[in-house]
């Protein structure tokens, strides 16, 4: 018999961060010691994301996104670098994209990866995916970077090399600060699994259009003063009876089921489950199935650390 995936999907959608980037200016290499890189896979490893890269000798193929140290000119800081190369034409050198970004916490069996996506718009538009492994060498460091790094460069290549860099704002800055309160609990994984777990997951959730969309999800915040204007019986719906005891309206929220997210099962299991009830829509609970900790329903509903759940709009119910 084979095991099901256990997936959870962790998301922090952001404020609309889109914008059009203008090319950042070319610099100059200085005298360190370069090594040019050929990376065939669509991921390095993170003690390879650690070592200090020259953009202007990394080979890419078609469609690969990386992420890596590099130095933005001699004598500065070095930074956090996201480097892609685009499978069809887009803008030249840049001017007029647009381009977005998201970041979420998947959960596939027992192994939390981190990703990391743009979304590119030009002539055309292209997905670009990164997966960040917190328990590799190096890892706390480089979330640390992450979440202290006003701005972002990403590189942009063709098979001739690297063709344009574009500069913009650091979105997800808020995101790494908070992804280590929910990692550092977890059991260490190893290189081997964590590339197995990024492989078994992109086999379900490519293409990468879908995945963008599973990030995309709107982020219902918990009110302090829950205010209750309807009760079940206003419900349209069916609430299986084992659930009816969980129900709660909740205004701006509508018809609620109050769970467990499977974030934080095992801390109900060692403590009062009451303490990590959250309200997730009726539609959403029914759809993603449960299992139950001391009588308390649990449910693979994303969970935002300082936020709440994040759910699919269309399940809210007025």
């Amino acid at each position: 018999m084979v095991k099901p995936f256990d997936v959870t999907l962790y998301i922090l959608p952001f404020l609309p961060r889109v914008a059009r980037l203008a090319p950042r200016a070319s610099v100059e290499p200085d005298k360190r010691d370069w090594t040019i890189a050929v990376l065939s896979d669509n991921n390095i490893t993170q003690e390879q994301a650690m070592e200090i890269v020259n953009p202007d000798n990394l080979r890419l193929i078609p469609g690969q996104s990386i992420q890596a140290i590099f130095s933005p000119e001699p004598g500065e800081p070095d930074e956090v670098g996201f480097f892609v190369r685009t499978v069809s034409e887009i803008d030249q050198g840049g001017l007029g994209l647009v381009i977005q970004q998201r970041a979420g916490l998947v959960k596939f069996n027992d192994i939390l990866l981190v990703l990391t996506m743009f979304r590119v718009e030009g002539k055309s538009v292209e997905l670009f995916d990164v997966w960040w492994n917190y328990f590799a060498n190096g890892s706390e460091e480089l979330f640390s970077q992450m979440s202290r790094q006003k701005r972002l460069t990403l590189h942009f290549y063709s098979d001739m090399g690297k063709d344009f860099s574009l500069g913009a704002e650091n979105g997800f800055r808020r995101f790494f600060l908070s992804v280590p309160e929910v990692l550092r609990d977890s059991e260490p994984w190893t290189e081997v699994e964590f590339d197995r777990a990024v492989r078994g997951f992109c086999a379900q959730s490519y293409p990468k259009e879908k995945l963008w969309d599973m990030i995309q999800l709107h982020l219902n915040l918990p009110s302090d003063q829950e205010v209750k204007e309807r009760g079940i019986e206003d419900y349209a719906g069916y609430i299986p009876e084992e659930l009816r005891q969980f129900y709660d309206y909740i205004l701006g929220q509508g018809h609620c089921i109050r769970v467990i997210p499977s974030a934080f099962e095992e801390k109900a299991m060692e403590a009062d489950p009451r303490d990590f009830l959250f309200p997730a829509p009726v539609k959403t609970v029914l759809r993603c199935g449960l299992r139950w900790v001391k009588g308390y329903p649990v449910a693979p509903i994303p969970f935002i650390p300082g936020h709440g759940l994040a759910v699919p709009p269309d399940d809210t119910e007025l």
